[in-house]
């Protein structure tokens, strides 16, 4: 009795390279994102612009955070928080530099060139965020939370009617404990 390819490979499963059929290794079945990495200068410049650009952020906002004056000296003063902020910008982009840039890009992590509907997604997402600011202090908490997050979650796709009920009053739910509960901030 024979085995089949993907039998001997099973069987052999210790082993660092067992050829198939196919002529694939059980190296390349168990890493298939093994492909080469893309070290070319235009694929290292689309992830390091926007990486260098984050980091310059998080640099300028670590050194403005220095202005802040504190009146009192509390456990959390209010430069806590955009310091912790610039600092996580900072490392992040630290490591995308290490992961990205400097050892290469692969090429199933190209994204695809940008389309007309995706475009339009991206400027009706702005725009939905941008009446949700301006809405806010009009309509209440609850109710902007929900429209807004219900629109967004109708534009990307989830058209499911547990997706478009129960997850924006999830969310409006953890931001009401997060903010009003928790944090005791009035919205």
């Amino acid at each position: 009795m024979t085995d089949s390819p993907r039998e001997s490979v099973v069987r052999d499963a210790d082993a660092d390279v067992v050829p198939s059929e196919e002529g694939t290794t059980l190296a390349e079945l168990r890493h298939p994102e093994a492909e080469p990495l893309l070290k070319n200068l235009p694929y290292r410049l689309r992830e390091l612009i926007p990486v260098a650009a984050a980091v310059g952020v998080g640099i300028w906002v670590l050194v403005m955070t220095g202005n802040i004056q504190a009146h009192n000296r509390g456990e959390l003063g209010p430069q806590f928080w955009p310091t912790m902020l610039a600092a996580a910008m900072i490392v992040m982009g630290g490591l995308l530099i290490l992961t990205n840039v400097m050892r290469g890009v692969r090429p199933a992590d190209i994204p695809d060139h940008m389309t007309w509907w995706g475009m339009s997604r991206l400027l009706i997402s702005g725009a939905v965020l941008v009446g949700y600011v301006l809405l806010f202090n009009v309509l209440q908490f609850w109710l902007i939370t929900i429209a807004a997050t219900a629109l967004l979650v109708a534009l990307y796709g989830l058209r499911g009617w547990r997706a478009l009920v129960v997850f924006p009053i999830i969310i409006g739910a953890v931001l009401h404990l997060l903010f009003i509960t928790f944090l005791g901030v009035p919205l």
